[in-house]
């Protein structure tokens, strides 16, 4: 296996956490013959969100602690000085941790240097990185502490440390502190009499665990200033080390996504292909005729194979666009936010049908049986049929590639989680979720008579094949991606998997009888369980010997292009095609009513009727922002953040907020100069609202704090900012008087924008109903020439967007939105647009114009920016100031409807900048 700073391939935590079992399995066949009884006789497992494959599974996890002796409720903790422990905050967080994919990885060198440092600089023996996960402690780094990589979170000092209010948890003596002079780890190894830790905070505020410094005296002052601020940055090198990880993990991980959904589409091409020429070969009756009942077998084996491959593509494609192209109609899978399953159901007959017959086609030198028990439901619920039937066809076609003699057995049973198995004397080394199951779940077991696998080939089992982790040939560590795919599908359904030797269940009580009088036992078992969920009626048990000759319904799902493309290639159809029966003016002018009201409805529906409160943040401490903006969004404002003054003053022109919150001293542009340019712009640009602004510094004292009074600040407030007195600036009488301020401007542009698209729908219509008698041309015709008529919006502001669309739509355009410059410089090179809205973005435009001059003949006309300035800028054709009034922009898309033949599609010559 690579080592892990690599980023490209990881460990499976859950392959990860099977060698280190496989490891204490070794340890107790090297231990004396009569070991002591009162040994534990396996290592303390911890409990890991390691283990949780959805949010929901998590809760569960959380939930099954008992409220007294909780793994993750920190025992002892100063109510004073730490903050309050709830399960909401902790399944954020763990989750949080769970996607830095650090946990149970290699010691790496970049963190390894940390420590070190830290050691040397305070001249402790012990510096630890340490990650507090459900029931224990990781140290990512260690330095001090031999190969120690985990503790029980109960005595950790760390987990006091995420949950204190101070910056800095220090505790000078252990021995004169009550929460730790009983600690495990005082009284005992490592012998802690001192200890220092800075939380690692993430950029949402979530606390993963702390850099820490333990020494083995007292250090009864503590920490002074500079020793602070020392750990303090070690503490944030780590958590940008960390974050910088985690996105060049995630990149890679999108590279390959991207890879296999184009490798998936590309595909489907040939697989399309190919099932239409077997399903004409299907309906051929006289074909039909000639075969006999095995060829007919055949025949459905291909198409359900074809099926599958299809459906996995598909699957594919999907994960990569995360959902997009999901056809919701064709599908009996509904998926929750974090991606877990939500009612996916699975019949688990037509399961074991299909996976018979796909296997009866597989090569292979023994037979292959399938047992279903009698107590496994016929329909389970919130699974996935396709990951499933991977799963298991990768472990039999396994199975099939090893075993050259005896036989191969799919098991399939439901265990209980009152369930246990007695494991006697030799098989103390099995996986304890194999017999304890925290809940109900499905098991699969796949048992062969193949060769065994040594203990050192388990690490790199359910790993994806590298050169540097491949097993010789032959061996079951060089069975490819089969088992990687395995543990992938699984983890993703919240289940666990794993192997064993089939000798360890010869001495298992109950199954013995089903080995015993086997004379081969060699081979493997390899299983997997996932949880079992039923629906509301009661469970109904297959018969013994059910038929089973129904054909697997693996079902195709509908294909759905990329709604984007799909739209804008869809231009040259009219959105409004509906026919016209009426002849006489009444009957228009009747029609023209009905349709009149229904506008207003759908103008009405598309818009919220309350406006969303705003607050911007400008500070250039992502921590501060961070923190105020989870307050804030707690009091269900919508937050926007800066970095800097400049930043902060072109998103205060942009956009009317209820609170402005800035800083004095920033990079670029400070508060109070950028307040001053504010205060002026506002002078001549809008005068009928003042945005409320609240000045912040940790260092700015009383003269200071006037100063940013005078530069236009409503108030100032010193740092820190405590959290709850958020609450009371949001219902103090300044911010609320600009809240009803804000929500009347929002109603009057609001209905100014309804009043104008109905003004200009039903103007609309009732020219095409007069052009249409007078012509004699039926209304499609009409429709036809409004299809021409294509309106490109590019704008991050939600509500600018979403007028200025329905406006154009209410004046018969075709409408495309998008957010970021890259779409809006892929539309604009697509085709000519009649008229296009742009946010300010002059290198959007210039850099589209640079390829224009290049590439095209034409020119595109009439592009708009969407700007606070009261000018055009260089490339656009003219100006829709913010906030944007839906008289000016009725007037752009008139004029542009009217000249569009002499303004968008004459040839000119561009000159070059």
């Amino acid at each position: 296996m690579s080592n892990t700073s690599d980023v490209n391939s990881p460990p499976s935590a859950a392959a990860g956490r099977m060698a280190n079992l496989e490891q204490q399995q070794q340890k107790v066949e090297d231990a004396p013959d009569a070991p002591n009884p009162n040994d534990p006789q396996e290592p303390e497992r911890f409990r890991t969100v390691a283990d949780c494959a959805t949010g929901e599974l998590l809760r569960e996890a959380l939930l099954a602690c008992s409220t007294a002796d909780a793994d993750w409720k920190t025992p002892h903790i100063d109510a004073s000085t730490s903050l309050p422990q709830s399960l909401d905050d902790e399944a954020r967080r763990l989750l949080e941790l769970k996607e830095y994919y650090v946990l149970d990885s290699e010691q790496e060198a970049k963190f390894e240097r940390i420590t070190g440092l830290a050691s040397r600089i305070f001249d402790v023996p012990i510096a630890l990185i340490s990650l507090v996960d459900i029931g224990r402690q990781w140290f990512l780094s260690n330095r001090g502490l031999g190969e120690v990589r985990e503790t029980s979170r109960k005595v950790s000092f760390c987990a006091h440390a995420i949950v204190s209010k101070a910056d800095i948890f220090v505790v000078p003596d252990t021995f004169e502190d009550s929460r730790f002079r009983e600690n495990g780890l005082v009284t005992g190894q490592p012998l802690i009499r001192f200890y220092a830790g800075v939380p690692l905070v993430t950029p949402t505020g979530a606390k993963l665990g702390t850099l820490c410094i333990i020494d083995r005296t007292p250090r009864p002052k503590g920490l002074d200033l500079k020793d602070k601020q020392n750990l303090t940055e070690l503490a944030e090198m780590t958590m940008e080390t960390l974050n910088d990880r985690k996105q060049d993990f995630e990149r890679i991980h999108d590279e390959k996504n991207r890879l296999i959904a184009c490798c998936a589409h590309d595909l489907l091409s040939p697989l399309t292909g190919i099932q239409l020429n077997l399903g004409l070969l299907m309906e051929d009756e006289s074909l039909q005729r000639k075969m006999d009942h095995r060829q007919r077998e055949l025949m459905e084996t291909t198409v359900q194979c074809s099926t599958i491959i299809e459906r996995i593509c598909i699957q594919a494609i999907e994960s990569f666009r995360g959902g997009l192209v999901r056809d919701t109609a064709s599908s009996d899978e509904e998926h929750s936010e974090d991606g877990s399953v939500e009612e996916g159901r699975v019949d688990i007959d037509q399961l074991v049908a299909g996976i018979e017959r796909v296997v009866s086609t597989f090569p292979k030198k023994v037979p292959v049986f399938v047992e279903k028990d009698e107590n496994v439901p016929k329909t389970i619920i919130k699974s996935d049929e396709v990951k499933l039937f991977r799963s298991v066809l990768n472990y039999l076609t396994n199975a099939c590639k090893h075993t050259v003699n005896g036989s191969i057995h799919l098991k399939i049973y439901v265990r209980k989680a009152t369930d246990s198995v007695m494991a006697k004397e030799g098989t103390s080394a099995l996986p304890s979720s194999l017999f304890l199951p925290c809940r109900d779940v499905l098991c699969f077991e796949v048992h062969d008579c193949g060769p065994g696998i040594s203990l050192q080939e388990y690490p790199n089992l359910f790993t994806p094949t590298t050169p540097t982790n491949q097993g010789h040939v032959g061996s079951r560590s060089n069975s490819g991606i089969g088992l990687y795919s395995v543990a992938t599908e699984v983890e993703s359904l919240g289940g666990d998997y794993g192997v064993f030797p089939r000798q360890d269940l010869v001495d298992l009580s109950t199954i013995e009888n089903d080995l015993n009088d086997d004379p081969c036992i060699s081979g493997c078992v390899f299983w997997f369980s996932v949880p079992l969920f039923v629906e509301a009626s009661p469970l109904s048990g297959s018969a013994p010997g059910a038929s089973r000759e129904a054909v697997p319904t693996i079902a195709p799902r509908k294909r759905s292009s990329n709604a984007l493309a799909q739209e804008v290639e869809g231009m040259s159809i009219s959105n409004r095609c509906t026919k016209k029966q009426a002849v006489h003016r009444d009957d228009i002018e009747v029609e023209i009513k009905e349709d009149e009201s229904t506008i207003s409805k759908s103008m009405e529906d598309e818009e919220p009727e309350n406006r969303p409160r705003r607050v911007l943040i400008v500070d250039d401490s992502l921590t501060i922002r961070k923190g105020l903006t989870r307050g804030f969004e707690r009091l269900g404002f919508t937050v926007d953040e800066a970095e800097n003054g400049l930043q902060g003053f072109k998103m205060m022109k942009s956009r009317l907020y209820d609170i402005c919150i800035i800083d004095f001293l920033m990079p670029i542009l400070d508060g109070p100069d950028a307040v001053r340019r504010l205060r002026a712009w506002e002078q001549d640009h809008r005068p009928e609202f003042c945005q409320y602004v609240i000045g912040i510094s940790a260092h700015a004292n009383g003269k200071d704090a006037q100063v940013g009074l005078k530069s236009g600040m409503n108030r100032f407030m010193g740092k820190p900012v405590p959290l709850k007195s958020l609450s009371d600036i949001a219902k103090c009488k300044e911010v609320t008087d600009a809240s009803t301020q804000l929500d009347l401007i929002y109603s009057r542009s609001r209905q100014e924008f309804v009043d104008a698209a109905r003004a200009s729908e039903i103007s609309r219509l009732h020219n095409e109903d007069v052009h249409s008698l007078r012509s004699s041309m039926t209304s499609l015709s009409s429709n036809s020439n409004n299809a021409k008529k294509t309106c490109l919006i590019v704008e991050q502001d939600a509500d600018a967007c979403r007028s200025l669309k329905r406006l154009a739509k209410a004046h018969g355009y075709s409408v495309v939105s998008v957010t970021t410059a890259e779409d809006g410089i892929r539309l604009l090179k697509l085709r000519m647009w009649l008229v296009c809205f742009i946010d300010n973005n002059p290198n959007l435009i210039v850099t589209f114009r640079d390829w224009e001059h290049k590439t095209r003949s034409i020119k595109q006309g009439n592009v708009y920016v969407i700007s606070d300035t009261s000018h055009p800028l260089n490339g656009f054709d003219g100006l829709l100031s913010k906030p944007v009034s839906a008289a000016k922009a009725s007037q752009i898309l008139e004029d542009c409807e009217v000249g569009k033949s002499e303004t968008t599609f004459n040839i000119v010559s561009v000159p070059t900048r």
